[in-house]
C-alpha cells in the first residue's frame, strides 16, 4: 500500500524517466486493477485510497500508452454503471481523471461527452459544475482556430437527445450548455437555434421558460459555472496600455522586472483587444441574425407552441414569455396562427395584471397579411375596454398608443367612423391622451390620409396614399432604385450630378434683388392672363396658344405703366413691330427672333435728352441723341444688356407661367367636371396623342429598311453586373433626389426669389428624408420588438412636501440681497458691532441693573416726544 506523499514521488520521477521506473509502474497498475475488481462489488463504498490511485494512472497514462490503452474505457463503464451509487467525492475524482486525459488528446471527445451529459442526471451539484466548465471549455477550444463542423455536427445531433431527457436536470443542463455556446459566439448557425427550440416541448415548465428567455434575449445572466473571464460583469472595462506602459515595461529597471512588466503589457494588451472585440459585436457574419430567423419550419413551431399556450397549467408569467415570443415569430416570419388574437382578445382589459406586455405581444403579431376580420373584434374590444370618458387617462393613452401600433401594421382594420371618433379625443382635458390621439392622427396622415377629416388632413396631404389591399403584395423584378441608377449611367451623370439644381447661379445675386418688385408687380397680372386664357381659349386655340396672349396682356400692361415718365420722345411702336418684337420693361423693343427687331429699334429711338438718359440707365439699343462716346463701343455694349435683360424677362416670365399654371392645375382640381377642367383634359390627351405620332414617325424613319423589327431592349444593370456598394448608396442619393424633386414641385419653385428657393430646398430635403425613414420603418416594422414601456403613459409622479420645498428654494437662489435684514444680520461674517459687544461684556451685577435702568429711561424719552414737560395728570 502506497501512500499520497509515495504516489506523488512515484509521478514525478516516471514523467523523468519513464523506462527506468516501469517495474514500479507495473507494480502500482496491478493494485489498481485488483483494487478495481474489489470495488465493483461494492460500489457505495468510500475508497479514498482508490480515487488517488486513479488520479496517480491518468497523469502517468502518457508515458505507457499501450499498457493504459483501456483505462479510459474502464472508467467511464465504471461512471455509466455505478454514477447514482458512487461515492461523490470519488465519483469528481473519476471524473477529473477523464477531463484530464481529453484535455492532453488523450481520448476523443464523442467518447466522453454523451457520458457526461448523462452524469448531469447525478444529484450533485458540484459534478454539474465541473462537467459544465468543461464541456464549454472543450467545445470552444476546439473550434477556437477553425470550425470543427464534424465534432459540431455530432454534438448537436446528440443534443436533441439531451434537451428531450425526461430528467428536468439533465435537459435544463443540456440546454444550458447550448445557449452559452451561442452567447460565446461559438456556435451561431440554425442547427443550433433549432435544437434549442425543440426543447420547448420538453414537458417541464422550467425547460420551457429557459427556452423563452433564450428567443426573448433574456438569457444574458452568466451561467452556472461559466468562466469568470466571460462573463459579462459590472466591473471597470479594460483599457488598452499607454505610452509610459510600454517604456516603463522596455526602458525601466531590472531585466528580471522587465520581463515581468512586458508580460503583464501582453496580457493587458489582450485582454483590451477582447473586449473591443465583444463590444463590437466581433466574430461570424451569422451574429447579425436573430435566432427567430433560423427557425426551419416557424409554422409548425408556432402552431405547436400556442397549442400548448392554450392548453393551459403553466403560471401566468410562463404564458406571458410564450405569448411574447409567439407573437415575435408571427410577426417576423408573416404567419397565419388565427386562433391566437381571440386567445389574447380575453386578455384585453384596464384591470388585467400585465396588459402592456399583453398588448404588445397583440401588436407584435399583427402584419399585413391577417384578415382585417380576423383583427377586427380584438380592436373593437381595445377601443371599448381602454379607450372612453369614463376611464383614467393613463388607460386611455395605453388604449391610443396600443391602436396607432396596430394600425401601423395592418391599416386596413381601421374604419373610417371609429377613426373620426378616435381623433376626436386630440383636445382631450389630459395632455398624456391628447398627444396619443395626435400621434394617431399623424400615423394616418403617412398612411392614409383620405380616411382623416379634411381639417385632420394637414396642408399638402396626398390623398393618392393609401395602403395596398389584402393580398396585393408588389412582387419586385428589380433592385429597388436599380431604374434611377441606369438612367443617370444612361445620361452620362456622375455622382456630382446627383444633386438638386435650382438653377441658382452667382449672376442672379444682384440681378435679383433689382428686379424683385418689378417680378412681383408682374407675376400677378401674368397669373391673371394665364388663367383667363386656360379656361376660355385653350379649347379652341390647342394646349400652347394662350402663353402668347399672357405676353401680349403683359406688353401692354408694361408700356403703360412705363409711359408717364420713361418713354418721352419714344416712338409709339406699331402692331406689327409688337408681334415681331417683345417691349421691355424699360420702354424699348426686344429683338425679335426672325432679325427685324434691330432695325426697327433704331428707325424708333429719338434724339431728347429723356431718351438718352433711359437709354444710359437701361442699356437700350437703340443710339441717343446725348449720349456720349463712340457708336461702336455702344453698341457693343447694348448687345451686352439687351441680352442681360432679355434672359432675366424670360426667366421671371417662365416663373410666372409655371406659378400660375400651379395655380389653374389647384383650380381645376378642385372641380374636376367643370367646363374649363374638360377642355384642359382634351387638349392634354390632343397633344399626347400629336406625341405619340411623331414618335412613331421618327421610328419609322430610323427604322428605314428593318420595318416591323422591334429595337432591342436594354439589359437590366443589375442583370449585366454585381451591383458594388458605390452603387447601392448612389441609387440611395437618387431615391432622395427624386423624393425632393416631387416634394419641389408640390410647393412650386416657379415665382420664388432666390432666398426663397434655398429655404424651400431645405426643407424639401428635410421632407425627403423623413419620407425614407417613414418607408424604411415600415418596410421593418414587423420585425421590430414593441416594449411593453413604450405603450404606458409616462405620467409624473406626484411629489412629497421635501421635493416641493427643495424646488421652492432652488428657484429662489441669488435672492439673497433682497431679503430681510434681519437675516442679513445673522448671516454676516464681519466682527460684532458696538451694541452687541456691550450686551455681551461680562459686568457686576449692580452695573449691569444701573446700564438697564438708563436704557429703559432713553427709550421712554424717546417715546415721549421733544415737547414734553412732565407726566400727563387726568
Amino acid at each position: 500500500m502506497s501512500t499520497s506523499s509515495e504516489l506523488l514521488a512515484l509521478q514525478s520521477n516516471i514523467k523523468k524517466d519513464p523506462d527506468g521506473y516501469k517495474d514500479e509502474f507495473m507494480l502500482q497498475y496491478r493494485h489498481y486493477q485488483a483494487m478495481l475488481d474489489i470495488f465493483k462489488l461494492r460500489p457505495s463504498k468510500d475508497s479514498k485510497e482508490f480515487g488517488e490511485l486513479v488520479l496517480f494512472m491518468a497523469q502517468v497514462s502518457r508515458a505507457y500508452p499501450k499498457t493504459m490503452a483501456s483505462f479510459a474505457g474502464d472508467l467511464a463503464a465504471l461512471l455509466d454503471a455505478h454514477r447514482d451509487t458512487l461515492d461523490p467525492a470519488l465519483r469528481r475524482q473519476v471524473v477529473g481523471a477523464l477531463i484530464l486525459m481529453r484535455n492532453r488528446g488523450q481520448v476523443e471527445a464523442m467518447a466522453v461527452l454523451p457520458l457526461f451529459f448523462r452524469l448531469f442526471r447525478a444529484q450533485d451539484k458540484a459534478l454539474r459544475q465541473q462537467l459544465f466548465r468543461h464541456i464549454v471549455a472543450d467545445l470552444k477550444a476546439a473550434n477556437r482556430k477553425s470550425r470543427n463542423e464534424r465534432l459540431n455536427r455530432s454534438v448537436q445531433n446528440f443534443m436533441y437527445t439531451v434537451v428531450s431527457d425526461d430528467n428536468e436536470a439533465a435537459a435544463k443542463r443540456g440546454l444550458a450548455v447550448l445557449t452559452e455556446m451561442w452567447r460565446r459566439h461559438v456556435w451561431r448557425d440554425a442547427r443550433t437555434v433549432n435544437v434549442i427550440a425543440s426543447a420547448a416541448f420538453h414537458k417541464s415548465p422550467r425547460v420551457l421558460l429557459a427556452v423563452m428567455k433564450f428567443f426573448l434575449g433574456q438569457d444574458r445572466e452568466p451561467e452556472e459555472g461559466s468562466d469568470v473571464e466571460d462573463d459579462e460583469g459590472e466591473g471597470p472595462k479594460p483599457t488598452a496600455p499607454t505610452k509610459d506602459d510600454y517604456y516603463s515595461a522596455y526602458h525601466k529597471g531590472t531585466r528580471s522586472s522587465k520581463k515581468k512588466k512586458q508580460h503583464k503589457l501582453k496580457r493587458a494588451l489582450a485582454t483590451a483587444k477582447k473586449a473591443q472585440r465583444k463590444a463590437d459585436g466581433g466574430g461570424s457574419g451569422a451574429e447579425s441574425f436573430a435566432a427567430i430567423h433560423l427557425l426551419h419550419d416557424p409554422q409548425t413551431f408556432a402552431e405547436k407552441l400556442f397549442s400548448r399556450l392554450a392548453g393551459g397549467g403553466e403560471r401566468f408569467e410562463t404564458r406571458l414569455s410564450v405569448m411574447a415570443v409567439l407573437s415575435r415569430v408571427i410577426g417576423v416570419h408573416k404567419l397565419l396562427v388565427l386562433n391566437f388574437y381571440p386567445y389574447l382578445q380575453k386578455y384585453i382589459a384596464p384591470h388585467q395584471r400585465e396588459v402592456n406586455q399583453v398588448l404588445a405581444a397583440l401588436v407584435q403579431a399583427t402584419h399585413d397579411l391577417i384578415p382585417a376580420d380576423a383583427l377586427a373584434p380584438v380592436l373593437r374590444q381595445l377601443v371599448d375596454q381602454f379607450v372612453h370618458d369614463k376611464a383614467r387617462p393613463e388607460v386611455m393613452t395605453v388604449g391610443l398608443k396600443a391602436v396607432r401600433e396596430l394600425v401601423l401594421r395592418c391599416p386596413l382594420v381601421m374604419s373610417a367612423d371609429l377613426l373620426g371618433d378616435l381623433a376626436q379625443y386630440k383636445k382631450f382635458r389630459d395632455k398624456q391622451v391628447s398627444v396619443a390621439a395626435r400621434a394617431l392622427i399623424g400615423a394616418f396622415r403617412d398612411i392614409n390620409p383620405e380616411m382623416l377629416a379634411k381639417k385632420d388632413r394637414g396642408r399638402g396631404a396626398d390623398l393618392a396614399l393609401r395602403p395596398r389591399e389584402y393580398g396585393d403584395v408588389g412582387v419586385a423584378t428589380r433592385v429597388s432604385g436599380a431604374e434611377l441608377l441606369q438612367q443617370a449611367l444612361a445620361e452620362g451623370r456622375t455622382a456630382s450630378d446627383d444633386e438638386v439644381d435650382l438653377g441658382l447661379s452667382d449672376s442672379e445675386d444682384g440681378d435679383e434683388d433689382e428686379d424683385s418688385e418689378e417680378e412681383d408687380g408682374e407675376e400677378g397680372e401674368e397669373g391673371e392672363d394665364e388663367l383667363e386664357s386656360l379656361s376660355g381659349d385653350e379649347g379652341e386655340s390647342g394646349s400652347g396658344d394662350w402663353e402668347d396672349v399672357s405676353e401680349e396682356g403683359e406688353e401692354e400692361e408694361e408700356a403703360a405703366k412705363a409711359g408717364k415718365g420713361k418713354a418721352k420722345g419714344k416712338a409709339k411702336p406699331s402692331p406689327q413691330a409688337k408681334g415681331k418684337g417683345k417691349r421691355g420693361a424699360g420702354g424699348e423693343e426686344e429683338p425679335s427672333s426672325s432679325g427685324e427687331g434691330e432695325d426697327e429699334d433704331e428707325e424708333g429711338a429719338s434724339g431728347s435728352g429723356s431718351g438718352s438718359e433711359l437709354g444710359s440707365e437701361d442699356e437700350g439699343a437703340g443710339p441717343s441723341g446725348s449720349g456720349s462716346g463712340s457708336e461702336d463701343d455702344e453698341e457693343d455694349d447694348d448687345d451686352v444688356g439687351r441680352k442681360g435683360r432679355k434672359a432675366k424677362r424670360a426667366a421671371a416670365k417662365a416663373k410666372a407661367a409655371a406659378r400660375a399654371k400651379a395655380k389653374a392645375d389647384a383650380k381645376l382640381a378642385s372641380d374636376p367636371n367643370s367646363l374649363a377642367s374638360l377642355k384642359r383634359k382634351l387638349a392634354e390627351a390632343k397633344a399626347e396623342s400629336a406625341r405619340k405620332k411623331a414618335r412613331s414617325s421618327d421610328a419609322a424613319e430610323q427604322g428605314g429598311e428593318g420595318e416591323g423589327e422591334e429595337a432591342p431592349k436594354a439589359v437590366n444593370i443589375e442583370a449585366d453586373r454585381i451591383l458594388t456598394q458605390e452603387d447601392f448608396d448612389r441609387i440611395k442619393k437618387l431615391k432622395q433626389k427624386a423624393l425632393v424633386e416631387a416634394a419641389l414641385a408640390k410647393h412650386g419653385l416657379a415665382s420664388a426669389s432666390r432666398a426663397k428657393k434655398v429655404k424651400m430646398l431645405e426643407a424639401a430635403e428635410e421632407e425627403a428624408a423623413e419620407a425614407m425613414a417613414l418607408q424604411e420603418r415600415l418596410a421593418a416594422i414587423g420585425e421590430s420588438k414593441v416594449a411593453a414601456g413604450d405603450l404606458a403613459a409616462r405620467i409624473k409622479a406626484r411629489k412629497d412636501k421635501a421635493a416641493r420645498m427643495a424646488s421652492v428654494l432652488e428657484g429662489r437662489e441669488g435672492r439673497e440681497k433682497f431679503g430681510a435684514k434681519s437675516a442679513l444680520k445673522k448671516k454676516k461674517t464681519a466682527g460684532l458691532s458696538e451694541r452687541e459687544k456691550q450686551r455681551r461684556k461680562v459686568m457686576p451685577m449692580a452695573a449691569r441693573v444701573q446700564q438697564i435702568r438708563r436704557r429703559n429711561a432713553a427709550a421712554r424719552g424717546k417715546k415721549m416726544g421733544k415737547n414734553f414737560k412732565g407726566h400727563v395728570r387726568g
